[in-house]
């Protein structure tokens, strides 16, 4: 591993460190709502993203695996997102 990947790699893994630590708080402080839910699932896509480009090495794929598997990340948390919203809504 080059000396650019070894940092690019420890980049992402801090960030991912971070964001699980952004999502643990959010839950212990009882980040309810739908703002609070979006928070963390906004942050579980960049979690994602960030392992598909760095860590599954996707970063040099061709554009459309990329936006495919983006764009499945973003669809099963929208997905959750509504899931959660529909009864609020409703009530």
């Amino acid at each position: 591993m080059t000396h650019i990947a070894a940092r690019r790699a420890t980049r992402a893994w801090i960030l991912l460190v971070l964001l699980t630590v952004l999502n643990m708080v959010a839950g212990q402080a009882g980040a309810g709502g739908l703002v609070g839910s979006g928070v963390v699932l906004v942050a579980a896509v960049a979690k994602g993203r960030w392992m598909l480009m760095d860590f599954l090495k996707l970063r040099h794929v061709p554009p459309g695996w990329r936006i495919l598997l983006s764009s499945w990340l973003v669809l099963v948390a929208a997905s959750a997102w509504i899931a959660a919203a529909i009864p609020r809504l409703r009530g």
